[in-house]
């Protein structure tokens, strides 16, 4: 699969051309970034085994990245890390605001591993996985990217992968992209202002 790395530059430059009011706050990284999943939705299989729809979120604000389950270090600390940022929003917030995994390891991660696995967080979480060529469609669509690595371990392999953290607002509009740097304090404040922007809080 193609590699595909984010240009924040190039983005920044397609966003104004294509009209879009520009943002009050001073942080620039927060815009619309129209090139990453411009149909907003995508369908994969939820840690149920249900069927799962992007769309299905419309009316919530989304926190979305790529990852595996035996990650040794970027998903669970970014998992605790959002834990950490959940037990900084109030109730409706909480409510309002929702994780979505997906798992770039069809062939291991089945939807009961997942469910297990995201029971140990506390954070409101979907876990996906699927056919291994409808996830490598939604990693493209991001613009992300996944790489299998090989292994002595026992695992046989690891995979390195996209770190960020996709903020998504209600309509489904990618707005920010969290790096591993960022901490919890500027990820609650960011993803409050979308979250506030549209329900007017």
């Amino acid at each position: 699969m193609k590699r595909n790395t984010i240009s924040v530059g190039l983005l920044s430059v397609a966003i104004i051309l294509a009209g879009r009011p520009a943002t009050a706050a001073a942080d620039q990284r927060l815009q619309y970034y129209d090139a990453i999943n411009p149909d907003k939705n995508f369908k994969l299989t939820d840690q149920n085994g249900e069927p799962f729809e992007l769309k299905g979120l419309r009316g919530k604000v989304v926190l979305l990245f790529f990852g595996y389950l035996s990650c040794p270090d970027v998903c669970p600390v970014t998992l605790s890390k959002l834990s950490r940022v959940y037990q900084q929003l109030d109730d409706k917030e909480r409510e309002e605001i929702q994780t979505v995994f997906i798992s770039v390891d069809s062939y291991r991660d089945t939807p009961d591993k997942i469910k297990e696995y995201l029971s140990y967080f506390s954070i409101n979480a979907v876990g996906l996985t699927g056919d291994q060529m409808d996830i490598d469609f939604v990693v493209e669509d991001f613009d992300a990217w996944y790489q299998i690595v090989k292994s002595s371990s026992a695992l046989g392999y690891l995979i390195d992968h996209t770190s960020y953290v996709y903020l998504l607002d209600q309509e489904g509009n990618v707005r920010y992209l969290f790096r591993p740097d960022d901490d919890v304090d500027h990820m609650t404040k960011i993803i409050r202002q979308v979250h506030r922007a549209k329900t007017g809080n």
